[in-house]
């Protein structure tokens, strides 16, 4: 962290310089004068706070806990809604808006309002904000004054598979996951250990045999490093929230997954490798066989245009694309 001096105002300055173009890092420091404190593991508490009612894990609060530092995050309590602004060298700023999870003194009018209005006093052409439910669309087109443009992306889509899916695995088409699966489930050197506070640190040992043979500029092009990510993820591990397994082979550790579940409809995949082929695709099925039993779908986000990440989370199973999306406020000038 470094002190620097913006409009005459210092301020603590945590972003990371080169994720963010120069535009961005002042629109940062703006945004730090008017109150926005940094988003990390110490904000976690809040987001949790502030969780709701969302199928998207994009909005759960571990996961904007442990990625918020990639993604420069900044948040600010107004008027009861938790508000935070993400910066990217390669993308428009924009925000998210998490309702608290009781009733509060203000409408989305108001908050949409002083978000658009601390937008433009920075130079913003628009307010950008991201990841609404197609089921909360109407009410963000409903907000008054305003031209509003809806914008999707089909790589910035959810990615939700129905459990029982997942389990039977049914038809031709997946003849070769039956049969990846059983190679697995009648090996006796295959072998599972529940994740907990204890042991969950050498998720980030399979973590670093597996980021050996990446390209880390490629990796972290989409979205970040996930290793970074994931080394906040196991300090903020909670046994009564989040669940997962280790995975052994031969007595060596070779897989991890972690979840949590955040209703009856849907658990969360966050995190999850394997050093084996194949091992990854039976570590979603023990775990949604044996541990996790009653969610109807399990949501592994999106896949950010990575071909890889693409490839494996449309053929993993039938599967239905979450949508999430922009609204663009913008007022004639």
């Amino acid at each position: 962290m470094e002190a620097l001096s913006f409009g005459g105002v210092y301020v603590s300055h945590w972003k990371r310089q080169d994720t963010m173009n120069e535009q961005a890092a002042q629109v940062y420091d703006f945004f730090q004068q008017q109150g926005f404190l940094p988003a990390d593991q110490k904000s976690y508490p809040i987001f949790k706070k502030h969780e709701g009612d969302s199928r998207l894990q994009e909005r759960s609060a571990v996961i904007i806990a442990s990625w918020s530092t990639e993604f420069n995050g900044l948040y600010k309590v107004i008027g009861g809604y938790l508000c935070s602004v993400y910066f990217f060298r390669d993308s428009p700023v924009y925000f998210m808006i998490h309702r608290p999870q009781d009733r509060v003194e203000y409408s989305l009018q108001h908050i949409v309002d002083r978000l658009y209005e601390l937008s433009r006093s920075v130079g913003l052409p628009s307010l950008r904000i991201f990841a609404i439910e197609e089921r909360f669309l109407e009410e963000y087109k409903s907000i008054k004054g305003y031209n509003i443009q809806i914008e999707y992306k089909e790589k910035n889509s959810a990615y939700a598979y129905r459990t029982k899916d997942l389990l039977e695995l049914s038809g031709a088409i997946n003849y070769y996951k039956r049969k990846r699966i059983k190679k697995f489930l009648d090996n006796p050197a295959v072998s599972f250990c529940p994740l907990t506070k204890g042991n969950v640190h050498l998720c980030l040992d399979i973590e670093k045999k597996w980021c050996k043979d990446q390209d880390c500029g490629y990796c972290e092009s989409f979205c970040g490093c996930e290793k970074k990510a994931l080394e906040i993820m196991v300090v903020l591990f909670d046994e009564r929230i989040q669940e997962g397994l280790l995975c052994y082979y031969e007595g060596t550790s070779a897989g991890y997954i972690i979840c949590e579940k955040g209703s009856r409809e849907v658990a969360f995949l966050y995190f999850g490798k394997s050093i084996i082929p194949g091992l990854f695709l039976y570590l979603i099925y023990t775990m949604f066989k044996s541990y996790i039993t009653d969610a109807e779908y399990m949501e592994i986000n999106d896949d950010m245009g990575n071909r890889g990440l693409c490839q494996f989370k449309s053929h993993l199973s039938a599967y239905e694309l979450w949508r999430k999306y922009y609204c663009v406020f913008t007022k004639a000038e």
